[in-house]
C-alpha cells in the first residue's frame, strides 16, 4: 500500500499552478463557454496519463543501466519547481495566451498536456514509487489523480474565465500567479525533502 498520502498536496499544487494547459482551459472557457470546455477534461486527463506513464517507463528502463538517472531527474525536477515559482512570481501572461489561441480543440489540449514538463514532476518524484508496483496501487493513485484533476480544471474554467472577461476586479491574474507560486513552494516542500 502507499506509505504516505502527502503526495496529494503536491499533486494539487502542481495541477493548480498556471501553465500552458491551464491557460488553454481558461481561454477555452472564456471563448467557447463552460459547457464546451468541460468536454476537454478527458483530453487533459489522457495527456497526463500517457506522458506520466511514459516517463515512469523510461525511469524503470534506465534505472538498472544508469542508477543515477533518477537522481538527475530529481535534481532537474527541483530546479524546474524553483524556476517555475520564480517565473510565476514575476509574470502573468494569461491575457496574452488568450489572444494567441482563438479556437481551442481537444487535440490541442491533449498535446499541450502531453508535452507539459509537469508530467516529469509527477513521474519522477510526486507520485509514490509504489504506484507501479502492483495494479491496485496504480488504479488507486490514478483514480485519486483524476479526482484532484477535476476540481483543478473546474477552477481554471470558472476563475480563468472571470479574469479574462474582467468580472473579477479584486483578483487579477498577477495576484493569482503570485499566490500560485507560494502554494507551489509550500506544497512541494515534502516532495523536495523526500528527494534529498
Amino acid at each position: 500500500m502507499i506509505e504516505s498520502w502527502l503526495f496529494v498536496l503536491a499533486v494539487i499544487a502542481v495541477l493548480m499552478i498556471p501553465g500552458p494547459t491551464n491557460a488553454l482551459i481558461a481561454s477555452s472557457a472564456h471563448q467557447q463557454g463552460i459547457a464546451k470546455t468541460s468536454l476537454f477534461i478527458p483530453a487533459k486527463l489522457l495527456g497526463y496519463f500517457y506522458t506520466i506513464n511514459l516517463w515512469a517507463l523510461l525511469i524503470h528502463l534506465c534505472s538498472p543501466v544508469w542508477p543515477n538517472f533518477i537522481h538527475i531527474l530529481h535534481v532537474c525536477s527541483a530546479i524546474y519547481v524553483g524556476w517555475l515559482a520564480f517565473n510565476l512570481w514575476k509574470t502573468s501572461d494569461l491575457e496574452k495566451h488568450n489572444q494567441h489561441h482563438r479556437s481551442i480543440r481537444p487535440r490541442q489540449l491533449f498535446f499541450s498536456t502531453f508535452k507539459n514538463p509537469k508530467a516529469l514532476l509527477f513521474a519522477a518524484g510526486i507520485l509514490p514509487i509504489e504506484t507501479w508496483s502492483n495494479p491496485a496501487n496504480f488504479v488507486l493513485v490514478f483514480a485519486l489523480f483524476s479526482l484532484v484533476l477535476l476540481p483543478a480544471v473546474v477552477f481554471w474554467m470558472f476563475f480563468g474565465r472571470a479574469i479574462l472577461s474582467g468580472q473579477s476586479r479584486q483578483i487579477k491574474a498577477d495576484l493569482l500567479y503570485k499566490g500560485s507560486a507560494m502554494l507551489l513552494i509550500m506544497c512541494m516542500l515534502p516532495v523536495v525533502v523526500r528527494f534529498f
